[in-house]
This record gives structure tokens, C-alpha cells and sequence, in this order.
């Protein structure tokens, strides 16, 4: 078994950071500029890193693809369903009905779905990348760009226009692991190759910043954002800025430590931290504090969202959950 790298942790556990908190925060983005103007440097690249980190640990394994992370999608889609169906008291009727409910995605379980079908994908990119080296890599990205543009002229049912806008960020984790393994270690050795990149972004993201907040009227940009809608071909920049800062990131975290717990325990605080908010939004618990001083609101969604994690980075949640994603695959390797 290859050796775990911390730094993947670390930039794991600052990816589901700002996954909670992009989330929570959304609240309030259309009532006050610095809220959306954060939560438009986040969603700049947070799910770019996200989807890299998982490409840098994938191995193929197709018993572990249906013992474990199929099994997964379904048991949090059942478990979604029940959720929605007591909670939130929803008519599946108007959507399609209660097996559709079951199969197709609800909210952020888009990204387990999108896992299965990139998994898929991993044999090639892996020949790409330990047969024909750099050369090898860059045509493996090449090609999961035009996989990603090629996918957006097409009106994708069921999010499935979202596997293909993030594959390019998934494959780049695959391909570039080796360069980006090097690029880590140099840092952690190198403080100027840590600082500088650190520097970097923080300017990149300061001037992003201020454009955002200092707009005449607070940006949507929603289909965009979120790649909730098939787009019309054209280089990306999304691809370029996400790869960018990812690489950046991990030449600024390879000697960071403080997040490499959290990184450690994704899978359950990314699976359960969004019917936690649906439930909030249901309790109207966002809604006393509109049109407060800008203030109040971040503290309120910063107290909720650090309450959530605590939540679900809890031992007993955790083990919990680890039996229950893993119960399967677990049972076959013993």
C-alpha cells in the first residue's frame, strides 16, 4: 500500500471547509456584497481542489466501485429520501415520482455520482500517465477538456452536465500526481515555494474580491457558478484558474498540518452536512437576521456552519458512518 501523503489530507480538509461554508453562506449571498463576493472566490476553485484531491488518491478497483462507492450512492440516496419525504415533506409526485427520487442525484450526492463515472476512466488516464510520462499526461488533459466542452454542448438531464464540466479537474489530479507529489515535497523543503505561491493567491483573490464587492449590483451568474446548465463550447477559464490555484495550494499547504484530521474524515461531513442546512433553511433559522448589518449574518452562518462540522467530525458520527459506507467492501477484504 503506497504511503499516505499528508498534504492531500491537508488540502482535503481545507476543501470541505469551504465546501460547508460556501453552502452555509449562500444564505445570504444575494442580500450583501462581501458575503457574495466571498462566496464567489470560493466558488472560484473549491471544487476544482476537491476534485483534484480525489484524482490524486484514485486507484482502480472495481470491487471497491461497487462494494463500496456505488453502495454508498445508493444508501445516501436512500437515506436523502427519507430525509425529504419526513423533513422536508416533499412531493415526489411533482418530481417524477419515488424512484426517481432514489436514483437521480438530490443536491450535492451529484458528486458520488460523478466519482462512479470518472472511476471509470482511471485505467486510460493511468496508461496516459505511466507510459508516455509528461508528454502522456498533457494529452490525457488535453483530451479531458475537449471531454468537458465537448460535454457542454449538450443539454445533460439529471446533473449530469456536471461529470463532465469537472472531469477535466478530476483527471488532472490522476495525471499530474507524480509532478504534483515533486512540486509538495520541493515546498515542504522550500519556504520561498510556499510563500510565494501563498502570496500569489492571496493577490489573485484579493483583486477578484474587491471586483466582486465593489459591483454595481450583486453578481448571480448562478448557471455559471454552479455548472447547473449545458454551456456553448469555448475554452473555459474555470479550467485554467482551477487548476492554477490547486497547484498553487499545494505548494502553499505541503508543509501544513492543522487540517490533515478533517481532510481524514471527508466523506461523512460532505454526505451529511447538507441535509443539516436543508433542515435549518426549513427551521427558518436564516431568516431573523436579513437585512441585519453585514456582521451579524456572517457571524450567524459561521457559528452554524462551525457547529455542523463539529457535528459530523464527532468520533461516534464518524465511526457510525465508516461502518456504514464500508461494511461491504470491508467484509470482503477480511
Amino acid at each position: 500500500m503506497a504511503p499516505r501523503r499528508d498534504y492531500i489530507d491537508e488540502l482535503k480538509g481545507l476543501g470541505i471547509l469551504l465546501v460547508v461554508f460556501g453552502h452555509f453562506m449562500e444564505q445570504y449571498r444575494m442580500n450583501y456584497p462581501f458575503v457574495s463576493a466571498t462566496f464567489f472566490c470560493i466558488y472560484a476553485f473549491h471544487m476544482a481542489l476537491f476534485c483534484a484531491c480525489s484524482g490524486l488518491v484514485a486507484r482502480f478497483n472495481p470491487r471497491k466501485l461497487i462494494t463500496q462507492q456505488l453502495w454508498l450512492y445508493f444508501l445516501g440516496q436512500s437515506l436523502m429520501l427519507v430525509f425529504r419525504a419526513v423533513v422536508l415533506r416533499e412531493d415526489f409526485a411533482e418530481s417524477g415520482g419515488v424512484l426517481a427520487a432514489l436514483l437521480l442525484p438530490w443536491r450535492h450526492m451529484w458528486y458520488l455520482y460523478a466519482l462512479i463515472f470518472w472511476h471509470l476512466t482511471l485505467p486510460l488516464l493511468c496508461l496516459l500517465r505511466d507510459r508516455l510520462g509528461l508528454a502522456g499526461s498533457c494529452l490525457g488533459m488535453a483530451l479531458a477538456v475537449a471531454v468537458g466542452l465537448a460535454g457542454g454542448l449538450i443539454d445533460w438531464p439529471f446533473m449530469l452536465v456536471r461529470v463532465f464540466a469537472f472531469f477535466p479537474f478530476y483527471a488532472f489530479g490522476v495525471l499530474f500526481r507524480p509532478q504534483l507529489d515533486t512540486l509538495a515535497a520541493f515546498a515542504t523543503q522550500n519556504r520561498a515555494a510556499r510563500l510565494l505561491p501563498a502570496a500569489g493567491l492571496a493577490v489573485g483573490y484579493g483583486l477578484y474580491f474587491i471586483w466582486v464587492f465593489c459591483s454595481e449590483t450583486i453578481l448571480d451568474n448562478s448557471a455559471e457558478l454552479f455548472h447547473d446548465v449545458s454551456y456553448a463550447g469555448g475554452d473555459r477559464p474555470e479550467y485554467r484558474i482551477g487548476i492554477a490555484t490547486t497547484a498553487a495550494l499545494v505548494a502553499a499547504f505541503s508543509s501544513g498540518r492543522r487540517l490533515i484530521g478533517l481532510g481524514q474524515r471527508t466523506l461523512a461531513i460532505y454526505l451529511l452536512h447538507l441535509p443539516i442546512l436543508a433542515l435549518l433553511v426549513q427551521l427558518q433559522l436564516f431568516e431573523p437576521l436579513r437585512g441585519a448589518p453585514v456582521a451579524l449574518p456572517v457571524l450567524w452562518y459561521t457559528l452554524l456552519a462551525t457547529a455542523a462540522l463539529a457535528v459530523l467530525n464527532w468520533q461516534p458520527v464518524q465511526t457510525l458512518f465508516d461502518f456504514a459506507a464500508n461494511c461491504w467492501y470491508k467484509r470482503g477484504k477480511s
